[in-house]
C-alpha cells in the first residue's frame, strides 16, 4: 500500500515528472487551458461522500480523458475516484469492487496547486 515520503523527495519526483511532461519526447498531458498538467486537487466533500460507505477500504484512482476533449485528439486528461471494497468473489479477477458513486473532473494543477510543486 501507498507510504509517506518526506516533502524533499517528492518535490523532487514532482520535478522529475514535470522535466520529463515537457521535453520534446515527453508526453505532454495538458491541462483543458492547454498548460502542462502537473496533478489535480481533490476536495474533502467528494472524500468524505466516497468514505461514508463503511465497507469502502480506499478509493480507486483512475486516469480518462478529459470529458471536453472525448473522441479527440490531445492529451487532455482527467481522473476518476471512486470508493472501493474488498472483492469476496472467490473467482474475482480484480482484489476490490467499485462502490457505485463515481467523483470525476478534479480541477487540475495548474492552476489548482499546492506549494509541493
Amino acid at each position: 500500500m501507498a507510504t509517506i515520503i518526506d516533502s524533499g523527495s517528492a518535490k523532487s519526483l514532482i520535478q522529475e515528472y514535470q522535466q520529463q511532461n515537457a521535453s520534446d519526447d515527453g508526453p505532454g498531458l495538458l491541462t483543458p487551458a492547454d498548460q502542462l498538467l502537473n496533478g489535480f486537487f481533490i476536495d474533502r466533500e467528494s472524500l468524505e461522500a466516497l468514505l461514508t460507505n463503511p465497507n469502502v477500504v480506499g478509493i480507486s484512482i483512475n486516469l480518462a480523458k478529459h470529458p471536453d476533449f472525448a473522441g479527440q485528439p490531445g492529451n487532455y486528461f482527467t481522473l476518476l475516484y471512486s470508493g472501493a471494497e474488498l472483492n469476496t468473489d472467490p473467482d474475482a479477477q480484480t482484489p476490490y469492487i467499485n462502490t457505485g458513486d463515481i467523483c470525476g473532473g478534479p480541477p487540475p494543477c495548474p492552476p489548482w496547486c499546492t506549494d509541493i510543486c
